[in-house]
């Protein structure tokens, strides 16, 4: 049953003391296929953070693991094959019986596990509230999407951001498209990249050290362009 995504007022403060980072996480969606036949959810915002927390991981090349009925072993073995090199488990989607036992096991094998507070449905908010609440008193880092992904961007290697594939999952996940649908010589206005986009590639690249301008990009709207500003003035 669709309700109103809790405020974060309304939970527990997280009393997870681990730093998240973008190279160390994996993003683990559950029951995302049963959670879009689910009629009236596309225009929500759950439906919302999940598709910005999915473009923002594939933007920034974390591995995506789909927690979901006949892939659900796969999806347990990949988890098991990232668990070294990727220990921060970030978990949003459809909270099922299924998730509430294996999430035991997982946290014997990682204690850094963090659910997604305003990403996840269960069967009523208040439900959802006291879930959230729970896995907090159990040690479970809890966040919402929009402070999961400033953490995400800030923690991500300035030479990542600023490499040529970098750049372009940047720029694909503001125009909420694939990177090989883009023409590295099509001006990306074209594509409905509008001011507010621009202004936040802009700020991203600067922060990470290149020295770009907002009348920069307005001037040189393109792939190419943008990558010849963007590596040679790091």
């Amino acid at each position: 049953m669709l309700y109103p995504m809790p405020k974060k007022i309304q939970f527990a403060p997280s009393q997870a003391k681990w730093q998240l980072s973008s190279t160390q996480s994996v993003l683990v969606l559950v029951g995302l296929q049963n959670l879009r036949m689910q009629q009236g959810i596309q225009d929500t915002p759950l439906m919302e953070n999940l598709i910005q927390l999915t473009n923002k991981a594939k933007a920034l090349e974390i591995p995506i693991v789909d927690l979901y009925g006949d892939d659900l072993l796969q999806g347990m073995q990949q988890l098991g094959e990232y668990a070294t090199t990727h220990p921060q488990l970030i978990f949003a989607g459809e909270i099922t019986p299924m998730l509430k036992q294996i999430l035991p096991h997982l946290y014997s094998v990682t204690e850094q596990i963090c659910v997604v507070d305003d990403a996840l449905m269960l069967n009523s908010q208040e439900q959802h509230i006291q879930w959230v609440d729970s896995m907090s008193e159990q040690g479970i880092h809890h966040m919402n999407s929009y402070s999961l992904m400033r953490l995400w961007n800030l923690s991500a290697p300035a030479e990542w951001v600023l490499s040529a594939k970098g750049i372009l999952l940047a720029i694909a996940e503001q125009l909420d498209m694939d990177a090989l649908e883009i023409d590295p010589l099509t001006d990306l206005r074209s594509y409905g990249l509008d001011s507010v986009a621009m202004v936040s590639l802009v700020g991203l690249w600067r922060a990470n050290g290149a020295n770009i301008s907002y009348e920069s990009f307005w001037q040189h709207a393109t792939v190419v362009e943008l990558l010849k500003i963007l590596q040679t003035k790091i």
